[in-house]
């Protein structure tokens, strides 16, 4: 089977049913909610792992810019952040679930998987195995600002992938490992969207 082909079937699943299903069960005031002192809400999980795979997919494999710019989706979302939420405090995690406008955010996510689809249906697959560049890396994370803290530790990490590994993990993997949290958070609160 083609990885194209593939990796679009999981996407589907991953946004029609999975995610599709949170955004229709799920409450806000539970989505806004964490429900342990140690945890993220389901709002800050659904705005982390978009962001990730906005700045990912768009910055490191298509060298495009990020749907986020295209369309003024941090003034639509009523957030200031450019960064995909990793290493954020517990006290800016409170901020961004009350603030975040939780339709404005469904939307940049249909937005962000739009623009996926679009990235993986024109992917050459010969130039997955290209790793990214350190310096590029490094004016992404640092300069565009999608870094809000741990600057060296993800240089390191994302210096070690091709644009595959991108493609791969913040197309599919780390939404899906996000999914299975919003669906703990959410079970802990009495909802069940899975």
């Amino acid at each position: 089977m083609d990885l194209v082909p593939l990796f679009l079937r999981r996407h589907d699943v991953l946004y029609d049913f999975w995610l599709g299903e949170a955004w229709r069960t799920v409450p806000d005031d539970v989505m806004r909610r964490r429900p342990h002192a140690r945890l993220n809400s389901i709002a800050w999980n659904l705005w982390h792992l978009a962001r990730g795979q906005d700045a990912g997919l768009n910055r490191f494999v298509a060298d495009r810019t990020q749907v986020l710019d295209d369309g003024g989706w941090m003034g639509r979302m009523n957030v200031p952040w450019r960064h995909h939420g990793g290493g954020m405090t517990l006290a800016e995690v409170d901020d961004l679930s009350q603030r975040i406008d939780l339709p404005a955010l469904w939307s940049y996510s249909d937005a962000v998987r739009a623009r996926t689809r679009e990235i993986v249906g024109g992917l050459d697959p010969d130039g997955l195995d290209t790793a990214l560049d350190a310096e590029r890396l490094r004016v992404i994370l640092v300069d565009e600002g999608l870094a809000h803290s741990h600057v060296t530790e993800l240089l390191e990490t994302y210096a070690r992938w091709t644009r595959g590994d991108c493609v791969l993990n913040l197309g599919l993997t780390h939404p899906f490992q996000h999914l299975g949290v919003m669906n703990a958070l959410a079970s802990l609160q009495g909802v069940d969207f899975g």
